[in-house]
């Protein structure tokens, strides 16, 4: 089964349009890449209400450090110290549309990110009973997990791929302390998605500091269930530059972030339960809202704001951490499978995680997309662009257009792809690339957990070069014979040399602007401890 489907591109901009003499001449030929959807805002609503029994949670206002322990318990297990204000009492709690109906009325209150959490009354023999959750699940639609932990299967829809019913347990449910009941909205009539939108209730033992307010939801990923104070955040790590004068708002890429990314299953089929309105379906935009919520960040702006920013990111990081140490990886694919690992980079030194940084700094080769689809070739000595595939595959994709269409050149002169400046490397890991290069640059402590420059190299060339297909001694469609034929140009893609440059779909304007304004102020070495 071919891992890329043939989708057509829709283009972000009328600047970013090719002339048809481009097209028709080959020069990208957009066949075999995913459209560009535009990501829809996410609702302008609080982040969550509560359906309260005797009182409400307080409402989600950012983030709140009102005197929490750095150590909530003991910061790894889960254990929750007692809060000093009596907790609101809850019989069910709603968030994006989902309701959660429990027998009784319960403890209940919200994390830092507007997540609820709810733990066990006196005389609930130390569980949460669950008696309803809405949506109803019914015929392999709105299903919900309890501790997702299977990184090629979920419970969430029979629509997307890796549906598995045995994992959706039957209500009422009897919720013990650390469990994450994740709950989706099932969406029709997608042919990228099957869900609307997901929430998570996490069952805690005790009520936790300060009500959850200055803490982390636990990760909704497997049985691990640390509680981890937002005063925890390193923001002096952050540099600030001077702002540029168009801007996204940090409450409008805040909001991008606000729910659970939902992003623990292998390969591009994960894309199917990613939720349209908490995150992107399509790896090639999650790599640069990322990258550009990065760059965000490292603009001056109002304190409070930039914090709830970093703390949204974190948040994801923490969830990504828990996935990949329950087997998740992020292989080359297409442009299905970059942009997470900025993610936990920035998540490390953020919250000062060393466990997380390593998951960076000594799981590279392939385990991210950007380690295995950048490589330096062995004829050119450059930084080229595709994915690891065999001989016989790169010339099956080369001769009739079928297999992989990103596999790198075997000999390591051009760009790989079904044709350089095409495809995927246009399409879909350009853009991308360049922007988290310029995250890397600005702020160089985080080349210090990334610690491979291959992408810092890359960045710049296809900034100010384009595709690389010169010098190649190899005859186009040869299936690996020397080309004897100089009148054409010799290679495989002459005419492609420079074609591309600093182009691409899955672009953003605010991260083209910040390469403009300070790619040149950035050193090309880093001090690392």
């Amino acid at each position: 089964m071919n891992r890329h489907r043939s989708i057509p591109i829709v283009l972000a901009s009328a600047t970013r349009r090719l002339s048809a003499a481009a097209l028709f001449a080959g020069v990208v030929l957009l066949s075999g890449c995913p459209r560009q959807d535009a990501v829809p805002a996410p609702e302008r609503v609080a982040a969550a209400e509560a359906s309260a029994a005797v009182a409400s949670p307080a409402p989600v206002g950012g983030i709140a450090d009102r005197g929490v322990s750095s150590r909530p318990g003991d910061g790894r297990t889960g254990r929750a110290v007692v809060a000093a204000e009596p907790p609101a009492l809850c019989s069910s709690v709603k968030q994006y549309g989902i309701t959660f109906g429990f027998d009784r009325a319960y403890p209940c209150g919200q994390f830092a990110n507007g997540d609820f959490w709810v733990a066990p009354a006196g005389d609930s023999q130390g569980r949460v009973r669950i008696m309803s959750i809405s949506p109803g699940f019914s015929s392999g639609r709105n299903g919900f997990e309890v501790n997702p932990s299977s990184v090629s299967r979920h419970g969430f829809d029979r629509t997307a791929y890796g549906y598995d019913a045995r994992l959706v347990p039957a209500l009422p449910y009897s919720a013990a302390p650390n469990q994450s009941i994740v709950k989706a909205i099932s969406r029709s009539g997608d042919e990228k998605t099957s869900l609307e939108t997901a929430a998570v209730l996490t069952v805690l033992a005790a009520p936790p500091a300060d009500n959850g307010r200055g803490l982390f939801r636990p990760p909704y990923f497997g049985s691990k269930k640390p509680l981890i104070p937002v005063a925890r955040l390193r923001m002096d790590r952050l540099p600030a530059y001077a702002p540029l004068p168009m801007m996204p708002a940090l409450s409008a890429v805040s909001d991008r972030f606000r729910r659970v990314q939902l992003d623990h299953q292998l390969g591009w089929s994960a894309d199917q339960i990613h939720p349209k309105q908490n995150m992107p379906d399509y790896g090639a935009q999650i790599a640069i809202d990322t990258a550009s919520a990065a760059l965000r960040l490292m603009v001056r702006d109002d304190d409070a704001q930039r914090r709830q920013l970093a703390m949204f990111l974190a948040q994801y990081a923490l969830d990504l951490k828990a996935a990949m140490e329950g087997g998740l990886h992020f292989y080359a694919d297409g442009g299905h499978r970059h942009g997470r690992k900025l993610v936990l980079t920035l998540g490390s030194l953020l919250l000062d995680d060393a466990a997380m940084a390593a998951r960076v700094r000594d799981f590279q080769q392939d385990t991210y997309q950007e380690d295995g689809q950048l490589s330096i070739g062995a004829g050119s000595g450059k930084v080229l662009f595709g994915s690891p595939c065999t001989v016989e595959e790169y010339w099956e994709n080369q001769n009739n257009g079928t297999s992989t269409r990103d596999c790198r050149d075997p000999y390591g002169y051009i760009d790989g792809g079904q044709e350089p400046a095409g495809y995927y490397q246009f399409c879909c890991t350009a853009k991308g690339y360049k922007a988290a290069a310029l995250a890397l640059r600005l702020m160089p402590s985080l080349r210090c957990v990334w610690t491979d420059t291959r992408i810092l190299l890359y960045a710049d060339r296809w900034v100010n070069h384009g595709a690389w297909t010169q010098p190649d001694p190899y005859q186009p469609r040869g299936s690996g014979a020397l080309d004897s034929n100089p009148s054409d140009g010799t290679g495989r893609w002459p005419a492609l040399h420079g074609a591309g440059r600093d182009d691409g779909y899955y672009g953003d304007d605010f991260a083209d602007a910040m390469w403009a304004a300070y790619r040149g102020q950035a050193g090309d070495t880093v001090q690392c401890q």
